[in-house]
């Protein structure tokens, strides 16, 4: 799971140490990674497990599981770029929330998406690189048929800023 990271010197140390840590899990609700955020100020901001045979980031969809219920009943996915946006916009009542790890939406998570809805609503980081991902994620997933939305943010913020504001 790459929870520890082998020092030169035969040690070893904590990979998400002062992080707050989220499990990352498959479509069964099995943990197949994690996920951590800073909680002083540090870089970098965020930090996933390594790549492994049951953890490929481009493969999963945090929150999928979770979702699963409200996918149905809305035909439709709001695809955030990360774990904590998707905790925020989750916890704020929306339930058809699932999250890539990053910002790259790739082939095999708009098939993934497309098993469960028609519709999806990408709502990424309002900097350069989310708008920049926002565009990208059209190619993937206009060709997996989905119907897509973007909601393009305020400039400087992200789905969690968002709610959090008084806008």
């Amino acid at each position: 799971a790459g929870l520890l990271v082998a020092k030169d010197d035969g040690g070893a140390y904590d990979r998400f140490r002062n992080r707050v840590i989220v499990p990352i899990t498959n479509t069964m609700g099995r943990v197949v990674g994690f996920g951590g955020r800073v909680i002083a100020d540090e870089e970098p901001k965020y930090l996933n497990s390594p790549e492994s045979p049951v953890y490929q980031k481009g493969q999963i969809l945090f929150g999928l599981k979770e979702a699963r219920e409200a996918l149905n009943e809305t035909d439709e996915a709001i695809v955030v770029e990360g774990y904590m946006d998707h905790l925020r916009v989750f916890s704020a009542g929306f339930r058809n929330v699932v999250a890539v790890a990053g910002t790259a939406f790739t082939p095999q998570q708009a098939a993934l998406v497309k098993r469960f809805v028609r519709r999806a609503v990408f709502v990424f980081d309002g900097d350069s690189a989310g708008e920049k991902a926002s565009w990208r994620a059209l190619t993937p997933a206009l060709a997996a048929g989905l119907d897509v939305r973007l909601a393009l943010m305020p400039r400087g913020h992200d789905p969690d800023s968002l709610i959090r504001s008084d806008l």
